[in-house]
């Protein structure tokens, strides 16, 4: 089992099923002692996810199929399970299907989604905004705080963590070069992989996106992966590179005036602030532009660099999937998650309360 982790500066709040927390009539005790029948969700999930994709979703507490009882785990509310279902289909269903097929997602995609009401807290403060068997069975937390249009709030607590289940499936089945892992392969860390590093960020020296990154090459693949999707791309998606240094005082390939009228844009689609996701490549990327110690040869950019062109060589010549024509697909359902273009702009938003096939 893998958790998806988050680190908390928050203080920790207990969660579970307390007398207080009230169940919808479509959610049965633990016990599984209440059979209930199938409502209007359960059809639409036979017919649009379950028999398409072969992909569960169960959004009732059924004790049952957890991957894990360690922690206290609030049910999710039945209307909050009609919003994840909607982003789900819109947001990681829909832009698989149009890059490859229907087929394809039914052969490689996790079996089961568990949806359940709230975080699970580890005793050190982080998060797991998912737990997962092998790519396989997928728990989410935090589903009855979604925010289904607030693409940042996706992006950083559901979507990322799909993106990055999703794509164990594929390395599962046929698994990219071993190059990839000899980039980083002093620095993996294993279940240290967050002490390790402690509260820097120097994990991105040794050539990896998260501190997660550094467990294991598979997770520094499917990590890698995510990231590269729900950062911004500045290269891709500012259209303001430019070999005028008059224009590019600081010498990183952008027209200065553009860039910074291009990242203002980024609260078209909500606030971004302490958000991961409204993170761009390149910044990132040169915050990475050191070397872990002064005996490697590659910077930790140089290194995500190389990754980078691994996986999408991989992803191309082994599963034909264009890695930036998949994120493009992606993030050109943003404006009508928040109901803006990037340029601010109005445009109608999505309403994810209402169950429907389009």
């Amino acid at each position: 089992m893998k958790k998806i982790l988050y680190p908390l500066c928050a203080a920790l709040f207990f969660l579970g099923c307390s007398n207080h927390d009230k169940l919808s009539d479509d959610t049965p005790e633990s016990d599984g002692s209440t059979l209930n029948p199938q409502n209007e969700l359960d059809r639409y999930l036979d017919k649009y996810i379950a028999t398409p994709y072969s992909i569960e979703i169960v959004y009732r507490y059924e004790d049952n199929k957890l991957i894990n009882r360690e922690y206290s785990y609030t049910p999710t509310q039945y209307d909050k399970a009609v919003q994840f279902v909607n982003v789900f289909k819109y947001l990681f269903v829909e832009p698989y299907v149009k890059i490859t097929s229907t087929t394809f997602l039914k052969e490689h995609s996790f079996n089961m989604l568990i949806l359940l009401g709230q975080p699970a807290f580890n005793s050190d403060g982080s998060k797991n905004v998912g737990l997962a068997n092998v790519g396989r069975k997928v728990h989410l937390t935090e589903i009855n705080n979604i925010q289904p249009n607030n693409i940042y709030w996706l992006n950083d607590n559901l979507l990322s963590t799909l993106y990055h289940e999703n794509s164990h499936t594929l390395h599962q089945s046929i698994q990219y070069t071993t190059d990839y892992e000899k980039i980083s392969l002093n620095d993996y860390q294993g279940g240290n992989c967050f002490s390790h590093w402690g509260s820097t960020r120097d994990y991105l020296k040794a050539g990896f996106i998260t501190a997660y990154s550094s467990y294991d090459h598979d997770e520094d693949f499917v990590e890698l992966l995510a990231r590269y999707i729900v950062y911004y791309n500045a290269s891709l998606d500012c259209g303001c590179a430019t070999t005028n240094s008059s224009l590019d005082t600081d010498g990183d390939g952008f027209d200065d005036s553009l860039y910074t009228a291009w990242k203002a844009k980024f609260v078209n689609y909500g606030d971004i602030t302490g958000y991961e996701s409204a993170s761009v490549w390149e910044e990132v990327l040169k915050e990475a532009d050191v070397k872990i110690r002064d005996t490697e040869t590659y910077t930790g950019k140089q290194k995500l660099e190389q990754k980078i062109a691994i996986m999408k060589k991989y992803l191309s010549e082994t599963w034909n999937i264009n890695l930036d024509e998949f994120r493009a697909e992606i993030r050109s359902r943003y404006p009508y998650v928040a109901g803006k273009t990037f340029d601010g702009v109005a445009v109608p938003a999505k309403d994810f309360s209402i169950l429907n096939n389009d």
